[in-house]
């Protein structure tokens, strides 16, 4: 009786331990083989069933398609030069609708150029000065405007606290007469001095405060 204890308890263990390997082994359930059958048509997509015909004859005439495009380059080992496939031009001018739309979309935006003697009701002249009329010269943005913005900057010592700064950018020649003459024309409209930075390699001037409006009327003074 102990013996056959013995080899009952055995038996047991080894179904358990049978049990535990088979639910390690098979811990996910078991799918069809097509599941995980999964075909790459290129880098970046896999193969979609769905674009394969569901019947003989339809596979028959996509295979037609295909041969009429491609014709002999089929059985050849080079790669196909798909600029030399005979095409025809339309000449339907409601299909070059759609075309000239996607033209308009990728063509860049250019600017026009203002004419030099217009004037403006706004106050807007093209530049009256030349690179070289004076030690300084500030060359406008690409929309014909001043390079005078104004932003906030953030205290390095208290992120919290913030306070406006103005730059004036694209400045070439002499920058510290630049900012002299700024100086100078600042004074006389509120009789204060202002802090301000000149900075040689980024070409640009910077003021404490919000001067922007100021900064754009002294260089329309000067006619840049």
């Amino acid at each position: 009786a102990l013996l056959k204890l013995d080899s009952l308890h055995l038996e047991m263990n080894v179904y358990r331990r049978g049990g535990h390997l088979l639910n390690r082994g098979f811990r996910h359930p078991v799918t069809s083989a097509l599941q995980h059958r999964t075909y790459r048509e290129n880098e970046n997509f896999s193969f979609d069933w769905d674009k394969v015909p569901e019947t003989l004859d339809k596979e028959r005439k996509k295979f037609a398609q295909f041969s009429e495009i491609i014709g002999e380059s089929r059985f050849s080992d080079t790669d196909l030069n798909i600029e030399n496939i005979e095409y025809t031009a339309t000449q339907n001018p409601g299909e070059w609708e759609h075309v000239q739309m996607l033209l308009d979309v990728v063509s860049p935006r250019l600017i026009p150029v203002p004419s030099p003697t217009e004037e403006c009701s706004s106050g807007f002249f093209m530049p009256k000065v030349k690179p070289g009329s004076l030690p300084y010269f500030v060359r406008r943005n690409s929309n014909w405007l001043y390079p005078v913005y104004s932003k906030l900057r953030a205290e390095p010592s208290y992120p919290n606290t913030k306070f406006t700064v103005t730059n004036v950018k694209q400045i070439e020649g002499d920058i510290f007469r630049l900012k002299k003459d700024l100086d100078a024309f600042l004074f006389d409209r509120y009789k204060q001095e202002f802090i301000g930075q000149p900075n040689e390699l980024m070409q640009k001037i910077t003021y404490r405060g919000n001067l922007e409006k100021d900064c754009k009327d002294f260089l329309k003074s000067k006619g840049f």
